[in-house]
C-alpha cells in the first residue's frame, strides 16, 4: 500500500514533485557543507595549533646578532631563564625585495599590495610552523622546485608547473618551478616561499638580510608576556622584533567567522522553506483527497495508518534527497570550507563523514516527523465532510469589508487581489515568511560587504577621514625623499607642503604613538597599551556619553577592553607609561594617574589603545607617526576632481581614492571574499524564491480552477484573470520587502553588534547604500517572483467553464 500510494503520488502535479524534490535535496546538501564548515571553524585553530605545532609568537633575529656566538647565547640564555616560555626553535630565514620573483601571470609592480609584503625564502619547516599542501598531506621538494602559499594561487595567478624566476642581489638569475601550493600555518603577515634544502644556500648566499626565525611556545601567551621577553632582549642590547601568532581575533579569522554564520542563516532558511513547502502541499493534497480520506474512516480505517500513506512521497524524498546529500556532500564540503579559507586544515575524512552524516539524519528526521505532524488534520475529517465538503458554508460565510462598487478608481483585478490577500491571509502567511526571510538574507549579505567595505568602518582603525591616499611610489617618492633629507622634516609635513604649493586643498592629520600599561593596585601589568597623543585627537569619534580628553591627566579608552575590565566613565587608572625625560635625552617609565573620560570604538585584536589628553606632550614617540585622516577640505561634490588633479600631478600609483585604496589595497582580500558571498549566497536565495514561486503558483491555478472557469464564463479575459494573480503575488513581494527592510534594521544589526562584540570589535554599524538596499534589490525579487508567476499562468488558457466540477 505504501508504495502504490507513493507512485500515485509522484505521477500527480510532477513539476512539484520536483521542485520538492531539489529542495530536499539541496537541503540535505548545504546541511552537510555547512555542518563540516561549521565544525571546521570551531576546531580549526586547535586542529591546526595540534597539526602543524604552531608557535605562540614569532621572533625574527637579524644576521649580525644570530652570528654573534655571544649574542646567540645571551638571547638563548634569557629564552632559557623565563618561566612561561616552555621551547622555542629556530630556522634559517632570508628577506628578499619581491620585485626580485618574476611571475608569469602578472607584472611586477611596487604599486601592487601583493609586492609590498614582506618576502621571505626559507627552507621546508620540520620543527614548528610545519605546512600541509592544498590536499592537507606533508610534502617534500626537488632541486630546483619551489612551495608557495595558496593564496598565490588567487592574487597573481600563479599555477602548479609555473615557472618562477628569482634575481639574487649579484644579479644572477635562476628559474624555479612551482611544485606545491601550502596552507599558510605561521605568521600570516608575511609571504614565505620554500625552497629545496640544496637549493637554499645557492639562492641566498650572496643576501645580506639573512636572519633566524625563531618559534617561541609561551604558556598562556599574551601582549604583557612577550613585552616581558622584549624588555629582557632590548637590556642586553638585543633588538628583536616578536609577534604574537595565538590572536585569532584579527580580520581574517572575523572574515571566516561571517562565512560561516551565512552558512547557518542560509541553511536554517532554506529548512524552513522546506518544512513550509511540506506543510502546503500536504495540506493541498489533504483537501483534494478529502472524500477518500472520509469514506475510508467510515470503513473504520485508523487515522495513523493514513498519515503514514500520505506521508509516502515526503518521507522517499528526504531518504532519497538526504543519501544524494550524503554522497555529494563529502567533496563539496572541502571545496566550500577552502573556497572561503583556503589556510584551513580540513577535519579528518571520518571526521567529515560522521559530521554530515548526523547533520543530515537529524534533518530526514525532522522532515519526517514534521510530515506525520501535519497529518494530524486527517484526524478532522469526518465522513459528512466527505459527503457535504469541509467548507460547505464557505460561500455564505462573511466576506472581507471591501466592496467594488465603493472603491470606482481601483480596477477588478486588483480589487481581486486585495481581497484575496485580506480575506485569506492565512493562506499566505507561509508565503511572506518565505519572501521576507528570502529578502532579508539578500540585504544582509550586500550590506555586510557595503558596510565593511567603507569609509565608516575604517573609522574603527581611528582614521577619521579617508577622502583620498597616499602611497610613497616612484618619481613622487623620490621628491619626498630629496626634500625631507634637505629640509630635516618629516614625511608627513613634507606631504603636506607639496600639496599646499601645488594649491591642492589636501592634508594629512597625524597622532603621536608609544606604548605603555595598565597597573593594578599591586602595581603589577594587567594590560598592555597602545597610547597615541597629538593636536587632532579631537577629529576622532567618541562613544556617545563621554567627552574628548582635554587636561594632560584626562584619556580616552577603547571600549571593549574598558568594558571587559569594567572600567567606567570617571574612573582612576594608573598607567605605566614611557616619556622623555626633563632633558630629552634620555627616557623614563612614569607612572601617571589618568581620569577616562570618553570611551571610542576600536579594531583591537589583542591591542587596546588609550587617548591622552590634548594637553598631554611628554610621550616617547617610539612608532611612526600613526596617519589617521587624508582629508580634501572642499565640498563633497568636488572632492573626486581633486584626487584626478593630484593623480596627474603626482602619479596614480602615488595618489588613490579612497575607493581604490579599500578594495584593491587595504581592504582586497575581504572585498573578493565577500563579493563572492554576496553573489553565491544572493544567487542561491533568489534560486529558492524562484522554485518556492512556481510551486505556490502552480497549486493556486490548481485550487482556484472553478473560480477561474467562472470569471472567464461572465467575461473576463485570460489577461485580467493573470493580472489578478500577478497583482496579488506584487502586494505580498512588497510587503514582504518592508518586513524585511525592517527586520534587517533592527535584527540584523542587533546580529551584527553581538558578533563583532564577540571579537573585540564595537561600534560596527550597516551603512545601507539607499539605490541598492531600498531600489535595486527589492526589484530584483520583485521581477524574479512576476516572471516566474507569468510563466505558470500559461495554463489558465485551457482552463473552460466544463472545469467547475460542482456548484
Amino acid at each position: 500500500m505504501f508504495f502504490k500510494m507513493l507512485k500515485k503520488d509522484l505521477k500527480c502535479k510532477k513539476g512539484l514533485n520536483v521542485i520538492l524534490f531539489i529542495f530536499i535535496t539541496v537541503a540535505s546538501v548545504l546541511v552537510f557543507a555547512g555542518s563540516v564548515e561549521i565544525y571546521s571553524y570551531l576546531t580549526g585553530e586547535k586542529r591546526m595549533t595540534k597539526l602543524c605545532n604552531i608557535s605562540s609568537a614569532d621572533m625574527m633575529v637579524m644576521g649580525s646578532v644570530a652570528e654573534d656566538e655571544e649574542k646567540t647565547k645571551k638571547l638563548e640564555q634569557i629564552l632559557n631563564d623565563y618561566k612561561d616560555v616552555e621551547k622555542y626553535y629556530s630556522c634559517d630565514m632570508t628577506r628578499i625585495n619581491s620585485l626580485r620573483m618574476d611571475y608569469p601571470n602578472i607584472q611586477e609592480d611596487e604599486s601592487n599590495s601583493f609586492f609590498r609584503k614582506q618576502t621571505y625564502l626559507m627552507k621546508l619547516p620540520r620543527e614548528y610552523d610545519l605546512l600541509y599542501d592544498t590536499n592537507d598531506m606533508p610534502f617534500s621538494l626537488k632541486s630546483g622546485t619551489i612551495a608557495c602559499p595558496v593564496g598565490f594561487s588567487t592574487s597573481i595567478g600563479l599555477r602548479i608547473g609555473d615557472k618562477v624566476r628569482f634575481t639574487t642581489s649579484m644579479g644572477d638569475i635562476y628559474e624555479l618551478e612551482v611544485a606545491r601550493f601550502f596552507k599558510e600555518s605561521g605568521f600570516t603577515a608575511r609571504n614565505r616561499i620554500i625552497v629545496a634544502d640544496e637549493d637554499y644556500d645557492t639562492l641566498t648566499k650572496d643576501e645580506v638580510r639573512k636572519m633566524k626565525d625563531y618559534g617561541l611556545f609561551i604558556r598562556d601567551c599574551n601582549s604583557v608576556k612577550v613585552d616581558e621577553i622584549f624588555t629582557n632582549l632590548k637590556a642586553e642590547e638585543i633588538i628583536c622584533p616578536i609577534y604574537m601568532k595565538n590572536d585569532f581575533s584579527d580580520d581574517s579569522f572575523i572574515m571566516q567567522a561571517i562565512v560561516s554564520v551565512f552558512v547557518v542563516i542560509i541553511s536554517a532558511f532554506l529548512i524552513a522553506i522546506i518544512f513550509m513547502t511540506i506543510r502546503f502541499t500536504m495540506i493541498a493534497d489533504l483537501k483534494r483527497e478529502e472524500k477518500e480520506i472520509g469514506m475510508m474512516k467510515a470503513l473504520g480505517v485508523d487515522s495513523f495508518s493514513f498519515r503514514w500513506l500520505f506521508a509516502a512521497k515526503y518521507i522517499a524524498f528526504a531518504v532519497i534527497g538526504g543519501t544524494i546529500g550524503i554522497a555529494a556532500g563529502i567533496p563539496i564540503s572541502g571545496l566550500v570550507v577552502n573556497l572561503f579559507n583556503a589556510n584551513v586544515i580540513l577535519p579528518q575524512k571520518y571526521e567529515t563523514i560522521i559530521i554530515g552524516i548526523i547533520a543530515v539524519l537529524a534533518i530526514i528526521a525532522m522532515m519526517i516527523g514534521f510530515s506525520l505532524m501535519v497529518m494530524r488534520r486527517i484526524s478532522k475529517i469526518s465522513v459528512i465532510d466527505s459527503i457535504h465538503g469541509e467548507n460547505c458554508g464557505e460561500r455564505f460565510g462573511k466576506g472581507f469589508p471591501l466592496f467594488l462598487h465603493k472603491r470606482k478608481k481601483m480596477s477588478v483585478p486588483f480589487f481581486l487581489a486585495i481581497t484575496d490577500i485580506l480575506g485569506r491571509f492565512k493562506r499566505y502567511i507561509f508565503l511572506i515568511i518565505a519572501y521576507t526571510l528570502g529578502a532579508a538574507i539578500i540585504l544582509l549579505a550586500y550590506n555586510v560587504r557595503n558596510s565593511i567595505i567603507s569609509k565608516n568602518y575604517m573609522k574603527l582603525f581611528l582614521y577619521h577621514t579617508i577622502d583620498f591616499d597616499v602611497r610613497l611610489r616612484g618619481d613622487f617618492e623620490k621628491e619626498v625623499d630629496k626634500r625631507c633629507e634637505a629640509e630635516g622634516k618629516n614625511i608627513h609635513a613634507v606631504i603636506n607642503e607639496l600639496f599646499e604649493e601645488n594649491g591642492f586643498p589636501a592634508y594629512i592629520d597625524t597622532l603621536n604613538c608609544s606604548w605603555g600599561s595598565l597597573l593594578n593596585e599591586k602595581g603589577d601589568k594587567v594590560k598592555n597599551f597602545d597610547i597615541i597623543w597629538g593636536e587632532n585627537i579631537d577629529k576622532l569619534r567618541y562613544r556617545n556619553g563621554g567627552r574628548m580628553p582635554e587636561l594632560e591627566n584626562e584619556a580616552a579608552m577603547s571600549y571593549f577592553t574598558a568594558s571587559k575590565l569594567g572600567i567606567k566613565l570617571g574612573d582612576v587608572v594608573t598607567v605605566d607609561i614611557s616619556e622623555e625625560s626633563e632633558d630629552g635625552l634620555s627616557t623614563d617609565n612614569v607612572k601617571r594617574q589618568l581620569v577616562i573620560t570618553a570611551f571610542f570604538d576600536y579594531f583591537e585584536a589583542g591591542s587596546p589603545e588609550i587617548i591622552m589628553g590634548k594637553d598631554y606632550r611628554k610621550g616617547q614617540e617610539i612608532y611612526p607617526k600613526d596617519w589617521i585622516g587624508y582629508v580634501i577640505d572642499a565640498p563633497e561634490s568636488q572632492k573626486e576632481g581633486i584626487v584626478k588633479a593630484m593623480k596627474k600631478r603626482f602619479g596614480g600609483d602615488a595618489i588613490r581614492s579612497w575607493q581604490e585604496s579599500l578594495k584593491e589595497d587595504q581592504m582586497a582580500e575581504y572585498d573578493r571574499l565577500f563579493a563572492l558571498l554576496e553573489y553565491v549566497l544572493g544567487g542561491a536565495v533568489m534560486f529558492v524564491l524562484i522554485l518556492i514561486t512556481y510551486l505556490y503558483s502552480t497549486v493556486f491555478v490548481t485550487e482556484e480552477t472553478s473560480e477561474i472557469a467562472l470569471l472567464k464564463s461572465t467575461g473576463f479575459t485570460d489577461g485580467s484573470i493573470r493580472k489578478w494573480h500577478l497583482l496579488r503575488m506584487a502586494v505580498l513581494v512588497v510587503f514582504s520587502v518592508v518586513l524585511a527592510e525592517v527586520l534587517f534594521k533592527t535584527l540584523g544589526q542587533l546580529l551584527m553588534t553581538k558578533f563583532m562584540e564577540s571579537y573585540e570589535v564595537t561600534g560596527v554599524n550597516f551603512l545601507p547604500e539607499i539605490t541598492v538596499s531600498f531600489i535595486i534589490i527589492p526589484l530584483i525579487v520583485l521581477g524574479a517572483v512576476l516572471l516566474t508567476v507569468a510563466l505558470t499562468l500559461k495554463s489558465i488558457r485551457n482552463i473552460g467553464i466544463w472545469k467547475i466540477s460542482e456548484e
